[in-house]
């Protein structure tokens, strides 16, 4: 900011020396604050300059970052539909290998009281478990009873055993959840899955509010497996403490 010439002597010959030189100090003082003033914005638009670029850098961060979760979509939404496709030709597999079960004719001197089944039982297992983790608990159920009655002492026999009350614990069919868990217990005692069971146990026995019950099958979960995360998972639960 400067002030013309003609106007500052005009400014002088009106003026005395002492007003003259406030009039000096203030155009002084207004001059430098005006330079301030331009050096403050050359730097606020410096900032904004470089703000700017930051953002733009972001945007195209943010796009890529999008168009690479999309991509990840396509190939989960891909191996889902595989997925499916491989399960439901598996499904098919095991309905006609069932009916083809049911029909064969059984030799006089077999077991009359057990069906003969020709199918893996690691398929109908896995086929049950595919129907579990889609939220097909009906028809998980059916998939784990059927390996039971086929294959009651195999190895994966307890954990068909175990998710089957887990089936029903999830449809919230806390009487029928409780009958499996303790069928679990009964007829597999040295499952590995017996922690989980007596933890789920005292769960349900909570929610219909049977603490007596409940605390009973906490302790001894605490009491036999005072290592398991169950037991972890068992100490926090308040109503074990009153």
């Amino acid at each position: 900011m400067t002030i013309p010439v003609a106007a500052l002597v005009l400014v002088c010959g009106c003026a005395s020396r002492g007003e003259i030189s406030q009039f000096k100090r203030q155009l002084n003082y207004l001059e430098k604050s005006n330079k301030r003033l331009e050096s403050s914005v050359a730097n606020l638009d410096s900032l904004l300059q470089e703000q700017l670029k930051g953002t733009q850098r972001m945007s195209a961060d943010i796009n890529s970052s999008f168009n690479s979760v999309d991509e990840r979509l396509r190939v989960v939404e891909g191996w889902l539909r595989d997925s499916d496709n491989r399960y439901n030709q598996l499904f098919q597999k095991l309905e006609v290998q069932q009916e083809k079960a049911s029909r064969q004719e059984v030799p006089p001197s077999a077991d009359t009281t057990r069906p003969q089944v020709t199918f893996d039982p690691q398929t109908l297992y896995d086929g049950a478990y595919m129907n579990l983790v889609k939220g097909n608990y009906d028809l998980a159920i059916l998939g784990f009873s059927d390996y039971l009655r086929y294959f009651p002492r195999s190895s994966l026999a307890p954990s068909a055993q175990y998710w089957i009350a887990e089936c029903h614990y999830a449809k919230r069919d806390f009487q029928k959840a409780s009958e499996e868990f303790k069928r679990l217990l009964q007829e597999y005692p040295k499952s590995g899955k017996i922690s989980a069971a007596l933890y789920k146990l005292g769960l349900i026995y909570l929610e219909s509010g049977d603490k007596a019950s409940a605390r009973r099958y906490l302790a001894e979960l605490l009491d036999k497996f005072p290592q398991s995360a169950e037991a972890e998972l068992a100490k926090e639960i308040a109503e074990i403490k009153d």
